[in-house]
């Protein structure tokens, strides 16, 4: 058995604990890191291959969040198309339909809700399944909406008293998508990633004394030594990843493993190794590369932690510089929000002003999706506030987003971040 699946038994078993502890509760919320989540979502998957001996279904959707008056029909018209192939090639297959009026409710819920319901009454071979709906958005156009509709689920699930019948969804433990649910269970899921990934290349890496192979085993080890904060070990696997993508002539690997190497001396408080080895990374990285502007983004980030404000706007600064001129339009308003953001005081307004304007000429530039991936709106939003009472400046800037971003573009500024 690979680790991948030794670690998918895992879940399993886990999956099982907790549904059979939360019987009554009709949404199961999975949390973890983005890897961990991954991990959920792969067993998901799983639920739908060949080799899935279980009688329960599993429903998996990654369609659009548009609306909570449109997903319930998103949903329920994908089943009722399989559902109509179906009606073709069987016979005596029950009617199917939602049967049911949703005029008293906020959202469209009981389109998706109601059908499964039939769809256990009229199939008997369904009679002890259970089935879980497991939605993950690809994009959520109004998260407000969406919790709506998830909400409206759950009730309709309690009052109909079903325990058959549930929502299953996975997010970040630690930044939340949805509000707090007390109609939903949620449950952490824990991987040791470092462990896994030696485990994997372990059971991967074949060829033995091949170079790249050396090179991937050490940092997997020095991660493994960092996420036990063993530095003195981690140092020494970085130190020979670095002499051996050197050999190979790896410069990006070579870089890589120079940047773990400052984590480790900042996390041993070792600052002037730290400060040493980020310049040695300056001499070696390829000049007006995306990896040089990561690198000064980091080093700026590094700096701020150590309160070098100085030096850590300059490093930004040259972040900046060398993404505008390869065109890493996004980079740039990322540098200029973290300057403008450090000089959020009343002393600097002048020059925060200064650097969040800098980005709206940078959106200027950028095509469509680009922008969309930016902090613009971050900047922006927070534009609308430091304008205070400039009415004109304010109109001027909240119809330029709207262009770029429709009517509903402000996002929360409460608590600005450096990085």
């Amino acid at each position: 058995m690979n680790p991948v699946d030794l670690e998918l038994v895992k879940l399993n078993r886990q999956w099982k604990h907790e549904v059979s502890r939360n019987e009554n509760i009709p949404m199961l919320i999975c949390h973890g890191e983005k890897h961990e989540t991954d991990l959920f979502d792969g067993f998901m998957k799983s639920r739908l291959s060949e080799d899935y001996e279980g009688e329960d279904i599993f429903l998996i959707h990654y369609q659009e969040f548009e609306g909570a008056n449109s997903y319930g029909e998103t949903l329920w018209s994908e089943w009722k198309e399989f559902y109509d192939m179906l009606e073709k090639s069987e016979k005596d297959i029950p009617e199917w339909e939602i049967g049911f009026s949703g005029d008293q409710l906020k959202t469209d819920a009981y389109k998706a809700f109601y059908p499964l319901l039939e769809l256990k009454k009229k199939f008997p071979h369904l009679k002890n399944s259970k089935i879980y709906l497991y939605i993950a958005p690809v994009r959520i156009s109004n998260i407000k909406e969406l919790s709506r509709w998830v909400k409206e689920w759950c009730t309709l699930c309690e009052q109909s008293g079903n325990k058959e019948v549930k929502l299953v969804w996975t997010e970040h433990h630690a930044y939340k998508t949805l509000p707090d649910n007390s109609l939903a269970h949620s449950f952490r899921v824990e991987v040791d990633i470092h462990q896994l990934m030696q485990n994997t290349a372990a059971h991967t890496n074949r060829k033995k004394n091949s170079a790249d192979t050396d090179f991937q085993q050490q940092i997997l080890i020095a991660s493994n030594h960092l996420s036990k904060a063993r530095y003195r070990e981690a140092e020494l696997s970085l130190k020979m990843a670095v002499k051996l993508a050197q050999e190979q002539k790896n410069k990006q690997g070579e870089v890589s493993a120079l940047f773990m190497l400052t984590q480790t001396y900042i996390a041993d408080r070792k600052k002037e190794k730290a400060e040493d080895t980020f310049q040695i990374i300056f001499k070696t990285v390829e000049p007006n590369s995306p990896l040089e502007i990561q690198m000064y983004m980091n080093y700026g980030s590094y700096l701020l932690g150590n309160s070098k404000k100085s030096k850590a706007e300059k490093a930004f600064e040259k972040a900046a510089e060398v993404a505008q001129a390869t065109g890493e339009y996004a980079m740039v308003i990322e540098c200029y929000r973290i300057i403008g953001t450090i000089n959020d005081t009343v002393l600097t307004k002048g020059k925060m002003l200064q650097y969040f304007e800098k980005c709206l000429e940078m959106a200027k530039l950028m095509e469509p999706s680009s922008r969309e991936q930016s902090s613009l709106r971050f900047v922006a939003s927070l534009l609308m506030i430091k304008y205070e009472g400039d009415k004109e400046k304010k109109k001027a800037l909240d119809n330029e987003m709207k262009n770029y971003f429709g009517d509903d573009w402000t996002v929360s500024v409460e608590r600005p971040k450096i990085a």
